[in-house]
């Protein structure tokens, strides 16, 4: 048997599949461990027998020409003063819970979700910082050049309704939109860009299962501290394709400010930081992300 995306088989309800005796098997995935899920990588390492050593490192597939090598260019914004009221106002809240949660000695199961909702809450005011859609919108129409073909990641169809608006406002041809709502027909969206070219303005549904390997550049607006979503993501753009030799990856960073900090883990900026930095150390250009180790090391990462 060989599984194809087979990270997806270590969720709970796909683990049934580890009752068949195959026989010889292989399972491929570009990002096998689950982040935040050690049950479901440890059952998907005993049926498939761990990772066939050595591993194979996105240099070792920029090196063997089955990737194309990337430049990478970060861009950073900060919340504006009502954002950041809101991030402060939630994590008082949230620092106020967990403090009662530690006194107690466990985090019960109805305030252990309390502490996850305010945490998606406040990565929420992250993911969709208004500074990001002008600079998406000058990013975008600085670089573009007619036949090219760029994907931009956004966080939900609020985000992704202002970039598209704001794009179309620059007068750049060809902005499409694409995610699971989306009127109109996908597959007839893709061909199209395929063949002219043009912006694609998505959500999730190009991180998975979609080949575009002519893309030759990404903007990343919006991102979880899930490592497979951003490993996906710079895998759509370094798809090898004829006359590809360099992919170009712009992404929108907010930085965090000095005071920010907070328990479990640390903090979604730092979280932030520390994605734009594996990007770039492997990109043409690492001094590109020489600033934000500066900052990174400021915040104490």
């Amino acid at each position: 048997m060989v599984a194809d995306e087979a990270h997806r088989l270590g969720a709970r309800a796909a683990r049934r599949l580890f009752d068949l005796d195959t026989g010889p098997r292989l399972g491929l995935s570009a990002t096998p461990e689950r982040a935040g899920d050690p049950e479901g990588t440890a059952a998907l390492m005993a049926y498939f027998g761990g990772v066939v050593p050595p591993p194979f490192s996105l240099e070792d597939a920029i090196r063997a020409k089955a990737l194309t090598p990337y430049a990478y260019h970060v861009h950073m914004v900060r919340l504006d003063h009502d954002e950041r009221d809101a991030w402060n106002q939630l994590t008082d809240r949230f620092r106020r819970l967990y403090a009662r949660a530690a006194a107690g000695g466990n985090l019960e199961e109805g305030l252990g979700a309390s502490l996850k909702l305010l945490l998606i809450q406040r990565a929420r005011i992250i993911k969709s910082a208004r500074a990001k859609t002008p600079l998406a919108a000058e990013i975008v129409g600085a670089h573009y050049r007619p036949g090219q073909r760029w994907i931009v990641y956004c966080d939900d169809q609020g985000q992704l309704s202002e970039v598209k608006a704001a794009l179309q406002a620059k007068g750049l041809p060809d902005v499409h939109e694409y995610h699971s709502a989306m009127p109109g027909d996908r597959e007839r969206t893709l061909e199209i860009f395929n063949e002219r070219g043009g912006v694609v303005v998505s959500i999730r549904c190009l991180d998975e299962g979609v080949d575009i390997p002519t893309v030759s550049h990404a903007l990343i607006l919006a991102s979880s501290r899930n490592p497979r979503e951003f490993i996906q993501r710079r895998g759509r753009v370094l798809r090898r394709a004829p006359g590809k030799v360099l992919a170009y990856l712009h992404d929108v960073v907010v930085t965090p400010e000095p005071d920010d900090d907070d328990a479990l883990g640390g903090s979604v900026l730092k979280g932030e930081l520390a994605r734009a930095i594996e990007f770039g150390e492997h990109a043409i250009n690492p001094a590109a992300v020489a600033d934000l180790k500066r900052i990174a090391a400021a915040a104490g990462l």
